[in-house]
């Protein structure tokens, strides 16, 4: 389980540091592409690979002749799970599972206090009785608290727009449509949804701190996108700025990210780009073709994994297993043996029609010493042909049987000392089992 949970953070990672690089070609276009993209590589910490490539392994028809793509399967396996499957360790997981239940619980018992804060200052509010631009049953409830809280819009589901008493004394009315502009859009875009969303992947992550700069990173990309709405929508630019000052100079910033507030990020810079009513460039086709092939990838790699994966399981299990015919035991490495040192080295290979062993590519090996010698040794061995049948000793041709090549397979060349002849401990025993 380990093994696993490492590697999914390790594809996740990998994901996101490529979304990363994909900002800087996007810096001049609207804040809502990027906040779509930051999102989607928060949830991916929540979709491991393993379930997409489990996908892909129901949907290949084991009746379906599939393309000889020798050598992929360990090539695309060692970049998307570089971490190799061991045993044992489980003190050390038990260890890791006690502290991300208290990491867990601290970071959700944090989130609950803040937000049963907002959930009193909501239920002493009252219903809003002034004029804002919002159309009968077109927005969320609008309701007024005493404390002195920014304006914001507060919930999940339901959210409802709080307002600080006698916040039109503080505002003008133009620099108040501004502002109700802005949580509208938070409104219309589901910020508080996508932002209890991103909660979630904080909480179950709390221990890896991309997580929690992508939070931030979304926090700066949805207001940023909510200016760049006011401003569309044909607000006066320099009275929004002063406005949004005026909120931070008189109010407190909520701390919880799922309330929505015009507060929040780099606030000189918002305040700047407002001010200058700067309209972001619209995304071109090449770049829109761009950002479709990536997601499209990110989505079919591991399912084409799966379906690889899933025909070198089909190859190796019971039933249709190859029969080995011959077996070579490496040569032991002379320096490790003078060090009396042990190791194993993890091979797949391709099995030819004619049961010769081919394309031996190294999945992983304890020490580069061992590998050679097992390369070696594997193309040695030999296996029966898929168009014969054996039956006890005896074996003859399929009738109308074609023999085929069987890629994907996989094996474990283990050195151990036991297995050399003339040593102490020397005993009659295969220690190269065959996959």
């Amino acid at each position: 389980m380990l093994t696993e949970i490492v590697n999914h953070l390790w594809q996740s990672t990998l994901i996101a540091a490529v979304i990363a690089a994909l900002m800087g070609v996007l810096r001049d276009y609207g804040a809502h592409v990027r906040y779509w993209l930051w999102w989607a590589a928060s949830v991916k910490f929540l979709l491991p690979f393993s379930l997409l490539a489990l996908l892909g392994s129901a949907l290949r028809r084991t009746d379906t002749p599939l393309v000889d793509l020798a050598g992929v399967p360990a090539t695309l396996g060692a970049i998307a799970e570089p971490m190799p499957d061991a045993s044992g360790g489980t003190p050390l997981a038990l260890v890791l599972l006690g502290l991300w239940i208290v990491g867990f619980g601290g970071v959700l018992g944090r989130w609950a206090a803040r937000a049963s804060k907002v959930r009193t200052l909501l239920r002493f509010s009252v219903p809003y009785s002034g004029a804002l631009p919002l159309a009968a049953g077109a927005g969320p409830e609008v309701r007024v608290s005493a404390a002195l809280v920014e304006p914001a819009l507060v919930g999940v589901f339901q959210p409802v727009l709080l307002l600080p008493a006698g916040i039109g004394e503080v505002l003008t009315r133009t620099q108040l449509e501004a502002v109700v502009a802005h949580e509208l859009s938070h409104w219309r875009r589901g910020d508080n949804l996508t932002a209890a969303v991103h909660m979630l992947v904080e909480a179950a992550l709390w221990f890896h701190p991309l997580v929690w700069w992508i939070g931030a990173r979304l926090i700066e990309e949805r207001e940023r996108a909510c200016d760049e709405t006011v401003v569309r929508e044909g607000h006066d630019g320099r009275a929004y700025a002063e406005a949004i000052l005026n909120v931070c100079e008189r109010y407190v910033a909520s701390r919880l990210d799922c309330v929505a507030g015009v507060s929040g990020a780099d606030l000189k810079r918002r305040v700047v780009e407002i001010a200058r009513n700067k309209v972001m460039s619209v995304l071109p086709i090449e770049k829109k073709l761009v950002l479709g092939t990536f997601a499209l990838a990110t989505v079919l790699v591991p399912v084409v994994f799966g379906v690889l994966s899933g025909r070198t399981e089909a190859q190796s299990s019971p039933g249709t297993e190859p029969r080995p015919l011959v077996r070579i035991n490496p040569n032991y490495p002379p320096e490790a043996l003078a060090a009396g040192l042990a190791g194993e080295v993890s091979l797949e290979f391709t099995i030819a029609a004619n049961g010769m062993v081919k394309d031996v590519v190294v999945v992983d090996s304890s020490a580069p010493m061992f590998e050679e010698p097992a390369i070696a040794a594997l193309l040695k061995w030999r296996y029966l042909p898929t168009n014969v049948e054996c039956v006890g000793p005896v074996c003859t041709p399929i009738e109308n049987a074609e023999a085929v090549e069987r890629p994907g397979m996989r094996t474990v060349l283990r050195f151990e000392l036991a297995c050399v002849p003339g040593a102490p401990t020397a005993q009659p025993a295969f220690c190269s089992p065959p996959p």
